[in-house]
């Protein structure tokens, strides 16, 4: 059985080392375009009114999230072809798209390639082989283990941006050659080293894999016995994904403020990197204690208050600085808490030859509902500007917390073999 792998051998040691090289890579590629947009407005967007350029950018950034539903794809390809296959695909293609945003001469171009980079990151693929490799009452832990080496990617993140998006010359194209290298290369040792997951290489060569048509594929995420807590978390993933400006577009608020300093912010993304931890750890911790839904409603809960406190302070001179960088950690502490959760609870309510494909739905959902929401924002920032947008927004969070004390599932304990 799966469990039997949990700490034990030379292999397992290894793949988890591989799991957080990838994880390391994946938290990069994720979070490096959303510290650059006052650089890429500069090159590209010169001349436009502030808010003109925010509202393009807005409007940009929600058709290039409809490259997350190829998410959908490459998660349902990973019950079709395998995890290993569709791993070393996702890390390749971090690495060739951002290679593309790195030789673009226009606006157009370079948001073409970010188009291409959502295609790749936040796969989860890395979180499928964890949890089919350990057994369920150190899912949480082993998971969080992976997300917290994750930010070492955040730490190269700022590191680079401290190099490189500095005065009035930002070069913002240095940001693209972490991920183009490391991707590289970390692409070829899966290839070469990695095997597939040992539950799906028993459920593979058990045949009790159902051979079914790409459609009845689909259909067959909403056969399951848990299909009515499924569809109301895919409800929660397209409002969280429906608020998420705030993320997209603080750097450029902040820029537009003008209360800090280039390397005020980019100190700001560093401090804040390390209270991610809080998240990582309570849910590491807590989860597999309490449950996962308690820490749900906690991040869901604090993600709006944060962006308020962040969105009012910035505006005073005296005190920005701590003011923005108290409320951009807890916004931090919240989208990546909330992610951990929402990861967990999607796996534990997925049977594995269809967790996959139902992961897959899912940050398809999650794309529909971003794109849906930043383009629907780039309208209300032309009225309202950027910073009541956010928090008008942000304010869809709250609307996850009764619909996961109704209808979630908790789903704490359970064995993934047995889920149907």
């Amino acid at each position: 059985m799966a469990k039997n792998n949990t700490g034990k051998g030379s292999y397992f040691r290894y793949l988890f080392f591989i799991l957080m090289l990838t994880q390391i890579l994946d938290t990069y590629a994720t979070l490096y375009p959303g510290v650059i947009p006052s650089a890429i407005a500069g090159e590209f967007l010169s001349g436009l009114l502030p808010d003109v350029q925010n509202s393009i950018m807005a409007f940009a950034s929600g058709l290039v999230t409809i490259g997350m539903a190829f998410l959908f794809v490459s998660q349902y390809l990973s019950d079709r072809l395998g995890r290993r296959k569709m791993l070393g695909i996702t890390v390749c293609g971090i690495a060739l798209a951002s290679l593309g945003m790195f030789l673009s001469i226009n606006y157009v171009m370079y948001m073409i390639f970010v188009f291409f980079l959502y295609f790749f990151f936040s796969s989860d693929i890395w979180l499928i082989y964890i949890n089919e490799e350990v057994e369920s009452n150190k899912r949480a832990f082993y998971s969080n283990i992976v997300l917290m080496a994750g930010l070492f990617g955040a730490v190269t993140m700022v590191i680079f941006r401290f190099i490189f998006i500095k005065g009035s010359n930002p070069f913002w194209r240095g940001m693209t050659f972490f991920p183009m290298i490391f991707g590289i290369l970390l692409c070829i040792i899966i290839f070469l080293t990695l095997k597939e997951p040992s539950q799906y290489r028993m459920m593979k060569e058990s045949g009790s894999f159902e051979s079914r048509s790409f459609k009845e594929d689909i259909k067959s995420i909403f056969r399951i016995e848990n299909r009515k807590p499924y569809l109301f978390l895919l409800l929660i993933i397209f409002l969280r994904g429906g608020s998420s400006i705030y993320l997209t577009l603080f750097e450029k608020y902040i820029n537009d403020v003008g209360t800090l300093s280039q390397d005020q912010v980019t100190s700001i993304f560093f401090l804040t990197i390390f209270t991610v931890l809080i998240a990582y750890g309570l849910n590491g911790f807590l989860a597999d204690r309490i449950g996962r839904k308690p820490l749900l409603y906690l991040w869901f809960s604090l993600a709006p208050i944060s962006v308020v406190i962040w969105v009012f302070g910035a505006l005073n001179v005296a005190i920005a600085y701590g003011i923005v960088m108290f409320g951009y950690a807890l916004s931090h502490i919240a989208y990546w808490g909330s992610i951990g959760i929402l990861r967990l609870i999607t796996i534990e309510t997925l049977p594995t030859d269809r967790r996959g494909t139902g992961i897959g739905f899912r940050s398809l959902i999650g794309a529909i509902g971003g794109t849906i929401g930043l383009i629907s924002s780039s309208a209300v920032i032309l009225s309202l500007g950027l910073g009541l947008t956010f928090i008008i927004f942000v304010m869809g969070n709250l609307v996850v917390i009764p619909i996961a004390v109704i209808f979630l599932k908790e789903t704490k304990g359970v064995e993934l073999s047995e889920i149907k």
